[in-house]
């Protein structure tokens, strides 16, 4: 059944797009170290040590995270408020008698990583099939139980995923969002830019027929000799243009 599990856990990875290793998932949303830290229940304080090591073991193979267990050091934390595991009667013979069990694991995780709080509960089973008149010994319980964290610890990565995926695609989002607001400034930038060249042109344009009239109206005591032509299609913004100068491109120097 785990070997099962696995295959339907390989094939959900693979079917994402863009897929990457569960490390970088979980790198991309843990800030590290990470706390890892398990509420032992009393009543039953053999299933949260057990829990304990399993997740710290996760953490670290599976996540590839680096942890701590200095609370005032860490970063994010992966936390267990509750756990509990109960069996459950499942199938029946032809007599009445149970001949099968589930084994159920329910944990509480949560969660604190870049993007802030989040808590997650699963539930996870293993089954055990019995004798008919018999009940599950404690040992078969034990074993199952272990099988059905382990299910829970899948889930749990497996969620890791999906959040870390999530992540990726708001930071790619942002950053498109990002890029669309600069190219947006710089077109209104080069739209104001060319506004204010066409402007300066009509200035340019001004200044050289004031100047020309000038030349025109000059003074009595120095008649004008040279009248320049200037052609203002091809007048440039802000060129100091030279009245007594000739330019085959523009000018037309007209003598009297």
């Amino acid at each position: 059944m785990r070997i099962l599990f696995a295959f339907l856990f390989s094939l959900v990875l693979i079917g994402c797009g863009g897929y990457q290793p569960v490390a970088q998932y979980s790198k991309d949303i843990f800030a590290q170290p990470v706390l890892v830290k398990v509420k032992i229940d009393p009543e039953d304080p053999s299933t949260g040590e057990y829990l304990q090591d399993e997740i710290l073991r996760m953490a670290i193979n599976r996540l590839n995270l680096s942890t701590t267990k200095n609370v005032n050091k860490a970063k994010s934390y992966i936390l267990v408020n509750s756990y509990t595991i109960n069996t459950t009667p499942v199938t029946k013979d032809k007599n009445g008698n149970v001949i099968r069990y589930s084994i159920n694991a329910a944990i509480e995780f949560a969660v604190k990583d870049k993007k802030g709080f989040w808590s997650k509960n699963i539930v996870s089973s293993e089954y055990v099939g019995v004798k008919a008149e018999s009940s599950v010994s404690q040992v078969a319980k034990d074993k199952a139980s272990k099988i059905a964290i382990k299910k829970a610890l899948d889930n749990f990565v497996l969620a890791v995923i999906k959040r870390g995926q999530k992540y990726s695609k708001d930071e790619v989002k942002n950053s498109e969002s990002k890029d669309n607001n600069i190219t947006k400034q710089e077109n209104n930038s080069f739209q104001d830019t060319q506004i204010d060249n066409v402007e300066d042109t009509n200035t340019s344009n001004e200044t050289n027929i004031d100047n020309s009239d000038n030349s025109i109206y000059g003074n009595e005591d120095k008649p004008l000799i040279n009248l320049v032509v200037v052609d203002d299609d091809n007048a440039q913004s802000g060129d100091n243009m030279d009245l007594n100068s000739s330019n085959e491109n523009s000018t037309e120097i007209i003598n009297y």
